[in-house]
């Protein structure tokens, strides 16, 4: 046992230990030396050499920027003032302890748009920026911004490439918006921007897709193609003939949410995939996403394409218009009042039937010689734009595009030379879009932008078709007549908000109601041969209402120097025919960045989709249907998860990016067994179907030069998608029809001189999955005796879902853009050349039956062989 004067010495240790750690004062000398090392490493170091103990919350004060600090024998609070103070952090001692907080100012906000000094047309993700402070925001998908900085901040700089960066002075605060205009530099005969750029301020993986991009790759048949852009990307494949379909990490081409300034388009696709239905002369700004989907956007499971249009010219009128094998197109815009409407009208048509001509006749070896068919497509689109005052402007626009499809045939059969019937055919196929956008900007105050937004699409396809057959040894004729539509149309009434607090945060919220009409399908017979009574012949007439309401929130956050977050959540109900369906979906975006220019990037994503899509297993055609949710079919579901890293160069001429994801799919639907491409889709569509689920995973590699005369990119894709059902393929896995393993593009432009614009690109993609037959034998026919003679059907039996694979498809296209700039207009001539070395790619595979031969085959059909074309376009 301690005695007691033991315990009277132990006593006063600890008391003049305590003392000592609390006897220092602010004339006290320090020294601390650091290199490259957080605020807080300094703050430790000062308590372990000095006993000064700091208090701070971590969510006020942010001790994480690197420092170098060579501080020698000063006094404790001028050296703390010389620490903190380029980092606005105020101390104070309370006691023994420093309370470390944040220096209060008089701040300032500052709010408008940037635009182009001579057109007036708004810059979306133009960046301002304060080279003191090193913060900065961007403008929106609408040229705004705000930003609130100490209000003795004295300059900020404004800056997009291909413009000529501006100063503007943050001054106090002013409610009024600011109009800042940017000259566009003089040396470039129009503004061209990186091809493809990854947002630098933002946490979720969009890619920029910019005109200049589009209009630089190779052309097919003259026409420069968005899409087409898009599927070039890693993790994106379509049909190597034109754009095709969009299939984004193994995901279905319905999963896409495409929209036009705001509005659904259903069908993207003209001349069954050859190209898109967007003109890129109008358009000004797309994003892309395909993981990390921002908290607005919901829906749909595997990708978003958010392509804005130009608002027209507010200063003087000028326009495009082109002329090419395939097509011709034109575009004008203008102030309807200066500085205060402004117009944008354009207009395109295909005007040659030659190609579809040859592959349906052709390939008709029974077709008489008055036998022909025609394709063609047109759209048109239309946008004004008006500002009632700083902060108020509306935007109203319109779209409207059509595919018409025309077949007419004669036929005939003999036995001996002698006519047994004859008999002709006409058939007529429309499918197109119809859009309407009304949308109204309003500037609340300085920090705070909504969007109000009401909007009308519709998607249709229609087919009529009249069919006369005369037999020979019978009084009896036919003349049969049919239709067969099917609808899909979407009301969108929404808010969009926007509250930027602080340069670090960037706060969105928004709320919004869809009115789904679903037309699945609907069929009319009629038969007005002789002595045929009139029946009503209608079936599949059903209609379908759903309403869609959904809210949601992010937050895009700056949460340390180097860190940013977007956290965000979308809420969802569906309601249809009785039955209520609601979703939470959390969001999740990072973005790390580490010394030397290398980021990391994570995201987790919850999707969901009420909508499906009934599609023919072999092809996405035209005739695809669009229905809802329904009790037996729920909607859709999605997780996905993805890291990446990327690197740029210390110039930023080159970039590297690579990304894992994987995502699994709940509630996808399959034909149970083989689809007509015009079944319809009645009442009981959900008993034809399997619902089952899916996965893909797969990694993504792209390799970018962006800025010299020489730029392109390298992208790289490895990936599976697998689906099971439980009653096709007895319930086990398989490759669906989207897995393609391997993928790579290659995409080079290069400049000569002022005038001259070389591209080229090259497409490697591996087969895809394939269902092929494992025996076949002989059936019985049972004509009519009216009918001509036939041959016994050959009746095939299936084996293992796409257990077989196509052949590996690879394509060269070519172009060569010659511009001369004449004193008020400038021309070109571009000169393009489809599959350049004439690869035969399948379009589509048959099987061939040679009764003479006794034997079947596996046929290869291609529909683009090397195809050369001239455009000539001028510019005023």
């Amino acid at each position: 046992m301690m005695s007691l004067f033991g315990r009277f010495l132990l006593g006063m240790l600890l008391i003049s230990i305590s003392v000592q750690a609390s006897e220092w004062d602010w004339r006290m000398k320090i020294s601390v030396v650091v290199k490259d090392q957080p605020l807080e490493t300094v703050c430790t170091i000062l308590e372990q050499q000095y006993g000064i103990h700091f208090s701070y919350s971590r969510n006020i004060v942010d001790l994480s920027p690197l420092v170098t600090i060579n501080v020698q024998n000063r006094p404790l609070k001028k050296a703390l003032d010389e620490i903190f103070s380029p980092y606005n952090i105020s101390f104070a001692r309370i006691g023994d302890q420093i309370v470390l907080t944040v220096k209060k100012h008089p701040t300032a906000t500052i709010n408008g748009y940037v635009q182009d000094f001579k057109t007036g047309e708004k810059l979306i993700g133009a960046t301002v920026y304060s080279p003191i402070l090193h913060v900065g925001t961007m403008t929106n998908q609408f040229g705004f911004f705000s930003i609130t900085l100490p209000q003795d901040t004295s300059s900020l700089t404004v800056s997009y490439i291909g413009y000529e960066p501006a100063h503007l002075y943050s001054g106090k605060n002013d409610k009024t918006p600011v109009i800042v205009a940017l000259h566009p530099k003089s040396s470039l005969p129009e503004v061209i921007v990186d091809t493809i750029r990854p947002t630098e301020q933002s946490t979720v993986s969009r890619l920029n897709v910019s005109p200049a991009a589009v209009k630089s790759m190779p052309r097919l048949l003259g026409e420069a193609d968005m899409m087409r852009t898009i599927v070039a990307l890693p993790g994106v494949s379509g049909s190597l003939d034109g754009a095709g379909s969009l299939n984004v990490r193994g995901g279905s081409p319905d999963q896409n949410l495409i929209l036009l300034d705001g509005t659904p388009i259903f069908n993207v696709s003209h001349l069954f995939g050859i190209f898109s239905v967007f003109n890129p002369d109008i358009v000004k700004n797309a994003d892309f996403y395909k993981g990390a989907f921002p908290a607005r956007y919901g829906g749909r499971l595997s990708s978003i394409v958010d392509i804005s249009l130009k608002d027209g010219d507010m200063q003087q009128y000028h326009g495009e218009a082109a002329i090419g094998l395939i097509a011709a197109k034109a575009m004008v815009e203008g102030p309807l009042k200066k500085d205060k409407t402004s117009f944008l009208v354009s207009a395109r048509r295909s005007h040659t039937d030659m190609l579809m001509n040859d592959l349906i006749v052709n390939n008709n070896t029974e077709s008489g010689p008055e036998s022909n068919a025609y394709v063609y497509f047109y759209d048109a689109n239309v946008k004004i734009n008006h500002i009632f005052s700083p902060r108020d402007r509306i935007y109203l626009s319109a779209y409207i595009g059509q595919d018409k499809l025309s077949v007419k045939w004669k036929e005939g059969s003999s036995d001996g030379g002698i006519s047994t019937y004859s008999g002709d055919s006409r058939s007529n196929f429309l499918w197109g879009n119809y859009t309407s956008t009304l949308r109204w900007n309003h500037v609340f105050g300085p920090k705070m932008f909504a969007n109000v937004t009401v909007n009308y699409s519709q998607y249709y396809f229609s087919t009529d078709y009249k069919y006369n057959y005369k037999p020979l040894n019978s009084l009896d004729t036919g003349i049969l007549s049919g239709k067969y539509y099917s609808r899909i149309q979407n009301a969108v009434a929404k808010m969009d908000f926007e509250y930027r607090p602080q340069p670090k945060h960037t706060i969105k919220f928004g709320v919004g109601g869809i009115t789904h009409i679903f037309t699945p399908g609907v069929s009319v017979f009629q038969d007005n041969g002789k002595d045929q009574p009139a029946v009503d012949t209608t079936y599949g007439d059903v209609t379908s209402v759903g309403q869609e309401l959904y809210l949601y929130g992010e937050d895009e956050w700056n949460a340390a120097h180097n860190l940013w977050l977007n956290l965000g959540v979308h809420a969802s109900g569906f309601l249809v025919d009785g039955r209520f369906y609601n979703s939470i979906q959390p969001r999740l975006g990072i973005r790390y960045e580490l010394p030397r220019r290398w980021v990391l990037r994570g995201s987790y994503t919850h999707m969901t989709q009420y909508l499906h899509l009934l599609a023919n297993n072999a092809a996405s055609l035209p005739t695809d249907l669009w229905v809802p949710s329904s009790g037996r079919v729920k909607p859709m579901f999605s997780r996905q998860g993805s890291f990446g890293v990327s690197k740029t160069s210390r110039r930023g001429m080159y970039a590297m990016s690579l990304e894992g994801y994987y995502k699994t799919m709940d509630h996808v639907i399959e034909y149970k067994g083989a689809a007509s491409p015009f079944n319809g889709a009645g009442k009981d569509w959900d008993e034809v179907v399997d619902i089952g689920k899916g996965r893909s995973y797969g990694a993504e590699l792209l390799l970018e030069k962006k800025k010299g005369t020489t730029r392109g990119w390298i992208g790289y894709t490895l990936a599976w998608s697998e689906r099971a059902f439980p009653s096709v393929n007895q319930g086990r896995i398989f490759p669906y029809k989207y897995d393609r393993r391997h993928d790579l593009e290659v995409v080079i432009t290069q400049k000569l001189g002022k005038r001259w614009e070389l591209s080229a690109s090259w497409e490697y993609a591996s087969g895809t999955p394939l269902s092929l037959p494992n025996a076949s034998y002989e059936g019985i026919n049972d004509p009519s005796p009216y009918d001509p003679p036939q041959n016994d059907p050959i009746l095939d039996h299936m084996g293992d879902r796409n257990k077989y694979r196509t052949t590996p498809m690879h394509r060269l296209d070519l172009s060569a853009t010659y511009s001369k700039k004449k004193r008020l207009w400038t021309k070109s001539w571009t000169f393009s050349l489809y599959n350049a070395y004439n690869q035969q790619n399948p379009f589509f595979y048959a099987i061939v039956t040679d009764r003479e031969k006794q034997e079947r085959y596996l046929a290869e059909v291609s529909i683009l062989p090397i195809l050369p074309s001239v455009t000539y376009a001028i510019k005023f």
